[in-house]
């Protein structure tokens, strides 16, 4: 039978707690661990870029972006929505006429049959 082991046998390593750089931390794509020890998902802070295997990912946030592109970005989604709506309205027109014409040239030509020929 084996004796119990004892808290003065057992080793203690103390080692000094290591600190990471600025450049360490901002490129770090790793696990990240809260106070809990369970994985912290965070996502991406500003513009970077993210590799996953062969995967390359450019992460933009809106919150670093200066205002002028903002702005931009938003007068070119109205001005691609509004072209869209512009687009719909005019081949809605297109085909209501083109309809109409159909409609009325049956009109002409089944009343020429039936009363003319």
């Amino acid at each position: 039978m084996s004796e119990p082991v004892k808290d003065d046998e057992y080793t203690e390593v103390h080692e000094e707690p290591r600190t990471m750089s600025e450049d360490d931390v901002r490129d770090y794509h790793g696990l990240t661990l809260n106070e809990k020890g369970e994985e912290e998902r965070t996502g991406p802070q500003g513009n970077e870029d993210i590799h996953v295997g062969n995967v390359h990912v450019h992460v933009v946030s809106l919150e670093t972006m200066p205002l002028w592109k903002k702005l931009l970005f938003g007068l070119i989604c109205v001005a691609v929505i509004a072209f869209f709506l512009v687009f719909a309205i005019a081949a809605a027109w297109v085909f209501a006429i083109g309809g109409a014409v159909i409609f009325v040239a049956g009109v002409i030509l089944y009343f020429l049959r039936k009363y003319l020929l």
